[in-house]
């Protein structure tokens, strides 16, 4: 009898075994402890349920997920990074969110991340962005309020100038001469945020050189004029060093001040805006997305565990762990944790006015253009015109080669 009742016991764990669904998931995130620590709750919640977490490596992942995908053996959810979602959407490799889904996510900063061509094919999850840092004792030195930093240009300018006046300062830094920040760390912001673009919204036609544009690369080349000009990590030691007032950068550089520079006192503000009326404190968006690829046999399952992920409470865990990727849910802003980070709280207001590149596979070109643009105007002072149209024409090219 009791043979029969431990085979009984047997047969059911067994039964109950095979019958779980497993969901592939392969991201960059989380190490085997943060995995488990951030799934808990979904396995209590979804017992039948299996999840296989595999952590990917920036360096090799991207190649992974295009070998999975051609040779059928995609994983359930993918993480993928915002400027990737197009290439892989493009090839029609990924699922459109479904319309329950999009429904609730549609309005969350970084939804913008995942649209290709008017639709969707992934969730934000964790989100970066810009934030202007400002060193508190220089903008008192120089006879201004650091309660109240600039919130748009001209007030900028004006601080600008006056730390600039200051033996051994200068009034803000502007990164020049490398690839990525020249563009990233504030100019195209500026170009948005007053609005203009590099392309137009069918990504066909460049349009750099809109009146818009024009108004935002004269702003920018006055402030450069009061500028240390130099790659961003050199700015950021001359932040932490106290020679330089304002910096554009991204949320990591809280962690590096308070470790090189603890005794640095400055704060964080959104990115000044247009002095105009629809002028905006935009800013750059870079983040994760979570994404399903059309060979999933497991639907139900990955929307499951997507839409689990992106609870503000279960994403927040990654955040404690990485400060600097923030979820997606405006709802997070509640979590005590930016209580006691408030410096981390501005990051996570400025990604509601963030925004990410152009969904176009010709972006890497076309942001090689943009820093030698950048150089051209704040380095060689060139003519606004010119410099403008001629990188226009550049660009241009680039679109038609992908045509």
């Amino acid at each position: 009898m009791m043979r029969k009742v431990l085979f009984a016991v047997l047969l059911v764990a067994a039964v109950m075994s095979f019958a779980k669904t497993r969901v592939v998931f392969w991201q960059f995130m989380m190490d085997d402890a943060l995995a488990k620590e951030v799934l808990v709750g979904f396995s209590k919640e979804f017992p039948d349920i299996e999840v296989e977490v595999v952590q990917l490596s920036w360096s090799t992942g991207f190649d992974k997920i295009v070998t999975a995908i051609a040779a059928g053996a995609a994983p359930d959810v993918v993480e993928l990074g915002n400027t990737w979602v197009a290439s892989f959407a493009s090839q029609g490799v990924l699922r459109e969110v479904q319309p329950e889904d999009l429904a609730k996510y549609r309005n969350f900063p970084g939804m913008n991340s995942a649209e290709y061509m008017g639709k969707y094919y992934g969730y934000p999850w964790l989100l970066g962005t810009r934030a202007m840092f400002y060193n508190v004792d220089l903008v008192m030195k120089a006879g201004l309020d650091p309660e109240n930093p600039p919130k748009t240009w001209s007030e900028l300018l004006n601080a600008v100038k006056k730390i600039s006046a200051l033996p051994g300062v200068y009034g803000i830094g502007l990164p020049a001469g490398e690839v990525y920040s020249p563009w990233q760390e504030w100019f195209l912001l500026a170009l948005w945020g007053n609005g203009g673009d590099v392309l137009s919204k069918d990504l066909k036609t460049a349009v750099l050189a809109s009146d818009q544009n024009r108004e935002t690369a004269r702003f920018y080349q006055e402030l450069s004029r009061y500028a240390l000009k130099s790659k961003q990590k050199d700015l950021g030691e001359a932040f932490g060093e106290g020679r330089v007032g304002f910096l554009v950068s991204g949320a990591w550089s809280i962690g590096t001040l308070a470790q090189s520079y603890p005794n640095l006192n400055y704060s964080v503000c959104l990115i000044p805006k247009p002095d105009k009326p629809k002028g905006i404190h935009a800013s750059f968006l870079g983040g994760e997305i979570l994404a399903i690829p059309t060979q999933t046999k497991n639907l139900d399952a990955a929307r499951k565990l997507i839409n689990y992920l992106m609870r503000p409470d279960v994403s927040i865990i990654i955040t404690k762990h990485y400060p600097g990727v923030y979820p997606a849910d405006p709802r997070a802003s509640s979590d005590p944790w930016f209580e006691d980070n408030p410096l981390h709280l501005v990051f996570f207001e400025q990604l509601k006015t963030a925004f990410p590149v152009p969904p176009t596979p010709a972006w890497p070109k076309i942001e090689d253009i943009l820093s030698n643009l950048v150089d051209d105007l704040i380095v060689h002072y060139k003519n606004v015109d010119e410099v403008l149209d001629y990188y226009n024409k550049e660009i241009q090219k680039v679109l038609d080669q992908v045509k």
